[in-house]
């Protein structure tokens, strides 16, 4: 290039792209003049930006259908391997269908602000029905996004009782891509249904916010992780009441059918149905649900599963019940978690439901379980009629539902509504760890005394470190010490009927131990063991001693008798003639504090002689001094030893 001055080189009309125009690189000693063509200079500046809607023609006042515009920025992107396509601070009318599916486009706002007009920043309006704004369908539309923008949505009917919004299709359908979309920090006002994702895994949504009546986003046949977070549904647009209330019947905000493991998290929505719905699609149901923390204000069923067999966990969830501005009055119906599937797997940390009209927690269905580790209620049995907080369907047939507590639940505002309702085989159990001996799973005032589980079939209570008590499912009870070194047991024996009732006694009465069950005459049997015997002590000291010799198969037996009669010993056992004996120890004798009574026979009608030896009888019809007999073995004698005859 030549030493001219730029000042006396010759002036042109315009520079044609192959001009060469000089440009200085480097500085000072290092500076070197280049020639370089205009075409090359635009070539340096372009390469690499960020497509604009504004170059293929959007307009973006509001009133031109500027899809076409962005429809042909999305296939030119598409021949070059995709990019950002920029949306500046205007309002884009959306008018007819705009379709990605060739490759990865990011769809970038110049941001937006939250007021029900969709002014001030990006926003996308619609005004009318009859198809889908925008589809990403196909796995080269896979990673494609869309960022800080809103979208409006107008809505012409009267806001009177019995308003229903324009039935507009959702705004972005995300349609077999196989993978990921994402749609961050966006603006929904006025939508009547916002996101729907089909078989699309890993589909991302954050910071989303906005008014939406039907359906905020839904999700079928996601088969990989899909996440949303930070979502505030709150009547931007209006807060008219017969709207919200509409909302409050007809809307839900997140609808999940199947897929396979979902994160959510920082939820809250106001004015609505359901804020979380599970419900089964023809192709299966949700399962493996991850919540941290959701917030339901003025909703029907905050949570609401409709489908069978879904695992769902909730680390905090709050819920109400209320109808929008109606001074405090339950939604007709309304339950903080209502269950009407089957075999649900609902596992929650922290639980307050507010406002619930009849019951807090209503489980329909069978074999569901529910674990809640804390539960707070507050203003359940709105109508007054006995509601209980917690209702679990009755089973007739199959598993029965269950719910588990970690504590205690703290109920307040609930009238006369028990915790849990009646005529159900649904049971309520206040859960805890196994525990063992020394750290029970259930502490009483100590760690180490409480109950605890030596086994999957037995509970043990222990005091300061030492089991006191056992009871195992074979009806087994063990008191005063542990299994095997216990002071007392109790065994059931299976299909008993019969039992022992111990009972004790008010100032002068007597405690009794007592026989009770079906059959009208049941004995009761003390039971020694080996050659011990049976006694009974008083004052410290045996009163009265049981005993048997060899293998006994003769015993006594004492009857009591009615008034008139005399109570009796009887000699009883297996001999046809059984002798009954009373042994005073050593040289003692047998003593009586009245007159023994002999047996009286005549003398025609004496028992044989040799049945009774040494035994000795009185003779009714014996003569003067003979009255009395004794028996040598061989015959009676009188008492001066001639034959009694």
């Amino acid at each position: 290039m030549s030493d001219t001055k730029i000042s006396a080189l010759p002036s042109i009309a315009a520079a044609a792209d192959t001009d060469v125009l000089p440009i200085v690189q480097g500085s000072g000693s290092a500076a070197a003049t280049r020639r370089v063509s205009l075409a090359q200079l635009r070539g340096g500046i372009l390469a690499d930006r960020a497509y604009h809607v504004r170059d293929f023609g959007a307009v973006g006042d509001g009133t031109t259908n500027d899809a076409p515009a962005i429809q042909a920025a999305i296939d030119t992107m598409a021949t070059s391997g995709g990019g950002v396509l920029e949306f500046g601070p205007r309002s884009y009318r959306i008018a007819s269908p705009v379709v990605v599916n060739g490759a990865a486009i990011t769809f970038q706002g110049a941001g937006i602000t939250e007021n029900p007009s969709g002014t001030n920043g990006t926003w996308l309006r619609i005004d009318s029905i009859g198809f889908t704004p925008f589809t990403f369908t196909g796995t080269a539309a896979r990673g494609c996004s869309v960022r800080d923008l809103g979208v409006r949505q107008v809505h012409s009917a009267a806001q009177v009782p019995g308003w229903e919004p324009t039935n507009y299709d959702f705004v972005f359908r995300v349609q077999d891509c196989l993978g990921g979309v994402e749609f961050r920090n966006m603006m929904m006002v006025g939508v009547n249904r916002g996101i729907w994702c089909d078989n699309s895994g890993r589909l991302n949504v954050e910071r989303l916010r906005g008014q939406v009546f039907t359906t905020g986003i839904q999700i079928d046949r996601a088969y990989d992780t899909c996440r949303i977070q930070n979502i505030h549904f709150w009547p931007f647009a209006t807060a008219d009441d017969d709207v919200v209330r509409w909302q409050q019947q007809n809307s839900d905000a997140i609808l999940l059918q199947r897929t396979d493991g979902v994160f959510i998290d920082d939820v809250f929505a106001l004015g609505a149905r359901s804020v979380l719905r599970l419900t089964p699609s023809a192709s299966g149901v949700t399962n493996k649900v991850y919540v941290g923390k959701l917030y339901a204000d003025f909703a029907l069923y905050p949570i609401w599963i409709e489908s069978s067999g879904v695992a769902a966990q909730i680390a905090n969830l709050t819920t109400q019940s209320e109808i929008f501005n109606a001074g405090g009055a339950s939604l007709a119906g309304a339950s903080g978690i209502r269950i009407d599937g089957n075999n649900v797997r609902l596992q929650i940390g922290n639980l307050r439901i507010d406002d619930a009209e009849s019951n807090a927690i209503r489980v329909n269905g069978s074999g569901n379980r529910l674990d809640v580790f804390s539960l707070r209620v507050l203003n359940y049995n709105r109508l007054n009629d006995g509601s209980a907080a917690i209702h679990l369907a009755d089973v007739p047939t199959g598993t029965p539902n269950a719910i588990y507590l970690g504590s205690p639940p703290l109920l307040t505002g609930g009238g006369s509504g028990p915790v849990l309702n009646s005529g159900s085989n649904g049971h309520m159990t206040l859960g805890a760890p196994s525990g063992r001996l020394d750290r029970p799973g259930v502490t009483l005032g100590f760690e180490n005394s409480g109950l605890f589980a030596p086994s999957a079939t037995e509970v043990a209570v222990s005091a300061a470190g030492v089991e006191v008590l056992r009871a195992a499912s074979t009806g087994t009870l063990t008191l005063g010490g542990a299994s095997g070194a216990h002071g007392f047991g109790v065994s059931t024996p299976a299909n008993s009927v019969n039992r022992v009732n111990v009972a004790g006694a008010v100032a002068a009465g007597t405690p009794s131990i007592a026989v009770q069950g079906n059959d009208a005459n049941i004995p009761l049997a003390l039971i020694a063991k080996g050659n011990a015997t049976i006694r009974l002590l008083t004052r410290g000291q045996t009163a009265f001693e049981v005993n048997a010799t060899g293998t006994p198969s003769n015993y006594i037996r004492t009857d009591a008798a009615a008034s008139g009669g005399p109570p009796r010993f009887l000699a009883q056992g297996g001999d046809t003639n059984i002798h009954l004996q009373l042994s005073p120890k050593g040289t003692a004798y047998v003593e009586t504090t009245a007159p023994l009574r002999l047996p009286a026979y005549t003398v025609a009608t004496l028992p044989a002689a040799a049945a009774f030896a040494r035994c000795l009888i009185y003779v009714s019809d014996g003569a003067a001094n003979r009255r009395f007999a004794v028996s040598d073995g061989t015959s009676w004698r009188w008492p001066d030893g001639a034959t009694v005859s």
